[in-house]
Order: C-alpha cells, then sequence, then structure tokens
C-alpha cells in the first residue's frame, strides 16, 4: 500500500533506513554533531535570520507552543480561518485564554485581514494557516502579513504544518510551527518551529513548551529534554534530498505532481486557482468512502474530506515517495468509477 495521505507520508528508504539505529544519548558528542548537521540544514531550507527548534511531538503540539509562548491570557488574537485547522488555531487561542476574533476567508487577503484588526483595535497577535489541510487551500504569500502585524504592533503566528517548505514562506515570519511528518519527508514524532521574535508572554509556560528554553537548547545544541531522537536521523537524510533539489526545485517537483491531479482528475477542485494547493489536493465528491476503498484495492490510500466535509470531498496528498505514475494510475481509477 502506498500513502497517498496528507500526513504521515510515504517515507524514503534512505529515511527509513536512517531512522532504523539504536537512539544515542542525546547529551553525547555524537548526537550533537547530528543534531548540528539539522539545525543546519533546517536554517538552509529556511534562511530569515530565524532559529530553527525541533521539540518531541507533532504539528498540532509546534502550534500549541506558538501559541502559548506568544499568546498572554485576555490578549486579542485574530485568527484567520478558512477550515478545520483553522478552527483548530482559534481553539488553541482560546485555551490559553487569548480572546480570538475569527475572520472567516476562503483565503488569506492582507489588506482585508489588516482592515478587520483596526476596527478590533488593540491586537496583540495574528495567526493563520499556511496550507489549510482539510481544504486543499494554500495561503500563498502569508509573509506579506508581517508587515501587517508590524503595522499593529503585534505577533504574526503562521501553522505552515502541511506547507513549508513543499510550500515555501519567502520572507521573515514571527514564528512558524510545522512538523517533521509532511514535506520534511520524516517520520511523525517531531515539533519543528521557526523563531525570528523572543516569546513575549509575561505568564508562565510548561516547562516542556517553553520556546526560551527550546531556542537556546537549539543553538548550543545541548536541548533541555530529550529530542525525538530516531527522527532527527531520518531528517539528517531528508533534508539532504530536499536540498539537494533546493527549495524552488522541491516547490516545482510538487507543483507538476498536484497539475497532474487538477488537470486530469474528473471531478472539480475544491481550490479555485490561484489558491489550489501544491503538497494536499482537494476535489468534491460523490461517494468519498466508495473512492477511497476502490484505491485500497489498487494499492493507494488516500483521504476522506474532514470535519462538515467528510462525505463530500476527497483528499491526495502529493507529499512523499510519490511518483507521477503513481498518481496516473489514480487519475485512471477514480475517473473509471466517477463515470
Amino acid at each position: 500500500m502506498k500513502l497517498l495521505t496528507p500526513g504521515p507520508v510515504q517515507l524514503p528508504r534512505e529515511v527509513l533506513e536512517a531512522v532504523a539505529r539504536q537512539p544515542l544519548f542525546h547529551r553525547s558528542v555524537e548526537f550533537r554533531e547530528v543534531l548540528g548537521r539539522v539545525v543546519e540544514k533546517l536554517r538552509m531550507v529556511y534562511d530569515y535570520n530565524s532559529t530553527p527548534v525541533i521539540a518531541p511531538g507533532t504539528g498540532t503540539l509546534a502550534v500549541d507552543i506558538a501559541v502559548y509562548n506568544y499568546v498572554d491570557p485576555g490578549d486579542r488574537v485574530l485568527v484567520v480561518v478558512n477550515g478545520v485547522f483553522g478552527e483548530r488555531l482559534a481553539e488553541s487561542v482560546e485555551s490559553r485564554g487569548g480572546v480570538v476574533y475569527k475572520l472567516n476567508l476562503d483565503h488569506v487577503e492582507p489588506d482585508v485581514v489588516e482592515d478587520y484588526a483596526r476596527r478590533i483595535g488593540d491586537v496583540k497577535v495574528v495567526a493563520v494557516v499556511h496550507n489549510e489541510t482539510s481544504m486543499g487551500v494554500a495561503n500563498r504569500f502569508v509573509e506579506k502579513l508581517q508587515g501587517v502585524a508590524e503595522s499593529l504592533g503585534a505577533i504574526l503566528i503562521v501553522d505552515s504544518v502541511s506547507g513549508i517548505p513543499a510550500e515555501p514562506i519567502r520572507g521573515r515570519v514571527d514564528v512558524i510551527a510545522t512538523a517533521s511528518h509532511k514535506a520534511f519527508l520524516a517520520p511523525p514524532g517531531a515539533s519543528i518551529l521557526y523563531v525570528s521574535v523572543e516569546p513575549k508572554v509575561k505568564t508562565k509556560v510548561p516547562p516542556s513548551m517553553d520556546l526560551r528554553r527550546l531556542v537556546k537548547g537549539s543553538t548550543t545544541l545541548n536541548p533541555p529534554y530529550t529530542p525525538p531522537i530516531n527522527v532527527v536521523y531520518g531528517l539528517d537524510v531528508s533534508l539532504d534530498m530536499i536540498l539537494k533539489l533546493g527549495v524552488d526545485g522541491y516547490h516545482e517537483v510538487h507543483r507538476l505532481r498536484a497539475q497532474t491531479l487538477y488537470s486530469s482528475l474528473k471531478l472539480e477542485s475544491v481550490a479555485r486557482e490561484p489558491y489550489r494547493s501544491y503538497t494536499v489536493t482537494a476535489f468534491w465528491a460523490p461517494n468519498p468512502d466508495l473512492i477511497v476503498r476502490e484505491l485500497r484495492k489498487h494499492g493507494y490510500i488516500i483521504a476522506r474530506g474532514m470535519g462538515v466535509y467528510e462525505d463530500k470531498m476527497i483528499r491526495v496528498g502529493v507529499l512523499g515517495d510519490v511518483s507521477i505514475d503513481d498518481l496516473r494510475r489514480v487519475v485512471e481509477v477514480v475517473n473509471n468509477f466517477v463515470d
């Protein structure tokens, strides 16, 4: 069975082999060498004066870490919502005690965000999902919101769990939350953050989520707690693969894969141009459960929709060890089924 899911993704054999090793003591010289390589490669993937941080966890935890380190209880937070993960971002802020103002948009429009924020007044944080996994929508150019946030005196938090580096962010962002098991081609288990501004909160943060400690651990290669050691091994290999292509080349690979589906499937894509994601494609479908089962018979695992759209769409991920031939086969199977 081959995974064509939003994540975890089908891992290259070399990454699996790297992961299948005895974990080193995380305070040993040997592990620090590996961690140092990975941190430097993460910096090369997103090189905008940010500190890459690796913590044990998932994309959801990475988002929570960002929220808890930049939102104090009572802070006004504008959350742009266009799917399930935008709603989860709002839930994270609410759990911290932040006052959430939701802005429901099909896609991010900086002028609309700024206008709404100024009407709210005293916004401390703007939070947005870069690549909305549930809807197959890419909010490209989220870095343009950085200027909006700065003009408001606010912090910008970006959830890019299914985006970066296949959907690049091409400018400095205050804090980006992502994870190992999607576009970074590694197993689940690592929360990854890019931090370019010191955490501002005055309220205490749980030790495991303390971004100040995690940033210090990343810069000194002395993690405050046990990191996801074997995932770091996988990242050491997967980042080499990504950097060999370069971020632009890596993005283009995924654009071509996604376009194979967008141009050939006899289903309507959920997102419209130019907001179609190149990492997770989504299509309106009658009987999505039957399509999922039909593809399983041919060796492919895809996902249904999420939330209220569970029975109305299919989602096909193009991340990981996926070929154009795989995607053409998916097109053939789905089109035959739809016909």
